[in-house]
């Protein structure tokens, strides 16, 4: 804790506290008889002892900006599960200031090595070191899998690069490269062909230009703000009417199919074009502080802005990310991922292949009942190490393997590392996962998750020591976490760092209003940790500034955290809530119901319509919610609840890119359905 002066460096076992008393084991000023005068620094040991556990009244999901933590304790110190691979972290060494206000600062240290300065001289070095190994791998259309070779993809980023160095300036304007296609490996070369060319690339859901009703105000939004000279659609032919919408006629449009765009650029002329004199004296020209891509913030509480992401931010983010977690993941062997990388979560996977040298395959499946069949297919075939994905996933996940043996050895053979976001993970999922790893491994495989942001450019907290109580961990080496009271056990959150923005594009307004006086990135989030007493254990999200509201008596309600604990208690017959209340007197939930849901766990099947109203839907949602109480008063006590119909509609911003549900706009759009919640009557339900 910040006195004042030097460092009390302490190496001591797991209980050890920076914030216990000066005479704690372990620190050799105390020991002396010596008050520290400076930061004291907690060095964990791995692996640390496993607390007894802390079980909130549910798992905590995450939010627009973070990823989901739950409660996942199981063991005891006596009889502590012992897991695979985590041999391989490093050390945790927690650095904790304290100020008189009550603030506190976290930090795990200062890098060990030098990032390098630019994606682009990452894939240099890697294609240099192994020209013949794997980068990207895609199924064919025989089935097959398709591979890009390091040297092949340095070789197609030159090109790229050379396409775009001949290039005519747009009078006015950048050049910035509007990416409306899915992840695929066109994408990946046209990713690492704009970073040799210091061209920055924005890549948005493809889902932004298929709107069936033909209302395209997300993408006429990004296009607005980005003004793009270039748009690359590997197939252009079924966006064409959102691009037609969109665009001024002057914007370059790229694709394989050019006969359906008039005047656009044929992707094979593209990798065909002659590179620049000396590719890699340009590359080396770069400026680290260069764009690199601009990423659309989730739109989780409002419209999406457009982060400004640099070289130096990707790459001093993933040099501390490989730092405690590339050995145990096994990013330098392979990886399968599906998730998209217009999102900073799919990105970050692909980058920590790349600086590790590994091989990624593109998974073509997705966690929906219709497609997961080719994650799984994808999985025995691959074998990865890591597997990263959301909660909905796993449960998946355990049923197919559960019922498949084979399938179950080639999945858990080589893994090491499991990491979910975006919601919490059911307790029994964890169970179940569990249960099979150890019938297979004879040990458990580590779950982790973390916490980051688009304006953070990706997870900048992680879990890098072997526990059974996932939170969000601690930060990266590199990355300062200021943390503010908020009451007795949560703080605001805020960020700083080589990997922090510096600001949204074209935006000062709110670039200036996002940062404090000391230069932190306030995150608007809040966190609370594990146990008040050992911070080297980490922290645990705990919802949202943005979401809380006051009741009419003036009761502030956690918004945030009150809809993670409802959807966590009511899964999977709940999909996901809208929290009501502000200026009324009780908290309300509408809720959106599964209707598989509702047939596997009640035994009721129907439409939505007929669901909503169903007694026995709303007899055991209710249930839930009364066993899940956490006894916190009027502010967390559910008293109405109401099934919605019509599903959250993205292209009016209900739902994030993530999959989150915007609750600002979501009680705008459906202030009806809160009108007659609180009314009272068919459908409704007072608890």
């Amino acid at each position: 804790m910040r006195r004042s002066g030097t460092a009390c460096s302490t190496s001591a076992s797991p209980a050890a506290s920076p914030w216990s008393t000066w005479a704690a084991a372990g620190c050799a000023s105390s020991r002396a008889g010596r008050r520290p005068s400076g930061p004291c620094t907690c060095v964990v040991p791995t692996p640390p002892r496993v607390p007894p556990p802390r079980r909130p009244s549910s798992p905590v999901s995450g939010s627009s900006s973070s990823e989901g933590a739950a409660d996942v304790s199981t063991g005891t110190p006596q009889t502590a599960p012992r897991f695979r691979a985590t041999h391989l972290f490093p050390p945790v060494r927690l650095s904790v200031e304290e100020r008189p206000d009550g603030v506190l600062v976290l930090s795990t240290g200062q890098l060990a090595s030098t990032p390098p300065p630019t994606l682009a001289q990452i894939l240099v070095d890697r294609a240099a070191e192994h020209p013949d190994k794997p980068f990207v791998c895609a199924r064919g259309a025989s089935g097959d899998w398709d591979t890009v070779t390091y040297g092949a993809m340095k070789d197609t980023a030159d090109r790229i690069a050379g396409w775009l160095a001949s290039r005519a300036p747009v009078e006015g304007r950048e050049e910035r490269i509007l990416i409306v296609t899915g992840n695929s490996v066109a994408h990946a070369e046209l990713m690492f062909g704009a970073s040799a060319a210091g061209v920055p690339i924005c890549p948005v859901s493809a889902q932004y230009a298929l709107s069936p009703s033909g209302r395209y105000g997300r993408l006429a939004h990004v296009v607005d703000v980005l003004h793009p000279t270039i748009v690359f659609a590997e197939h252009v032919a079924p966006v064409a009417g959102a691009l037609t919408a969109v665009l001024d006629p002057d914007v370059t449009v790229v694709c394989r199919d050019a006969e359906h765009w008039p005047g656009a650029v044929a992707w094979d002329d593209v990798l065909s074009h002659p590179t620049v004199a000396d590719p890699d004296a340009a590359i080396a020209a770069l400026d680290p502080a260069t764009p690199l891509r601009y990423m659309l913030t989730s739109g989780s509480t409002g419209l999406p802005k457009i982060v400004v992401q640099t070289h130096r931010m990707w790459c001093t983010l993933m040099t501390g990310a490989t730092e405690v977690l590339a050995a145990a993941s096994g990013w330098g062997v392979r990886t399968l991922d599906w998730m998209p990388w217009s999102h900073v979560a799919g990105a970050s996977v692909l980058m920590g292949s790349l600086i590790n040298g590994g091989t990624f395959y593109l998974d073509d499946g997705r966690p929906t009942p219709d497609l997961f069949a080719a994650t799984l297919r994808n999985l025995a075939e691959v074998q990865p190490l890591f597997f990263a994905n959301v909660p909905a996933a796993f449960a998946m996940l355990c049923d197919a393997v559960e019922a498949d043996a084979e399938l179950r050895a080639r999945f858990f053979e080589h893994l090491q590392l499991c990491l979910f976001g975006g919601a919490g993970l059911p307790q029994p999922v964890y169970d179940r996962f569990q249960r099979m790893a150890e019938e297979v491994l004879g040990e458990r495989v580590m779950f982790t998750t973390g916490y980051g942001a688009t304006e953070t450019t990706a997870g900048v907290m992680s879990i890098s020591w072997p526990t059974t109580q996932v939170g969000v961990g601690l930060p990266v080496p590199g990355v300062e976490v200021k943390l503010l009271p908020v009451d007795d056990e949560r703080y605001e959150v805020r960020f700083r760092g080589d990997c922090v923005m510096s600001g949204y594009l074209d935006n000062p307004t709110s670039s200036a209003a996002v940062f404090d006086e000391e230069g932190f990135y306030r995150s608007g989030d809040t966190l609370t940790f594990v146990d008040r007493s050992r911070p080297e254990l980490g922290l645990v999200f705990a919802g949202r500034t943005a979401e809380e509201f006051k009741l009419l008596t003036g009761t502030f309600v956690p918004g945030g955290r009150l809809r993670a604990q409802l959807v966590a208690s009511t899964t999977p017959v709940v999909l996901d809530a809208v929290i009501c209340g502000e200026g009324r007197d009780e908290v309300g939930v509408l809720v959106w119901v599964n209707p598989n849901g509702c047939a596997a766990e009640i035994g009721v099947e129907g439409t939505p319509a007929q669901l909503a109203e169903d007694p026995r839907v709303l007899d055991w949602i209710c249930d839930r919610i009364r066993a899940a109480d956490s006894d916190g008063g009027t502010a967390e006590r559910i008293a109405r609840v109401a099934v919605l119909v019509a599903p959250p509609d993205p292209e009016i911003g209900e739902v994030s890119d993530k999959g989150t549900i915007n609750q600002s706009i979501a009680l705008k759009n459906r202030a009806a359905d809160v009108d007659r919640l609180y009314a009272g009557g068919p459908g409704v339900r007072v608890l």
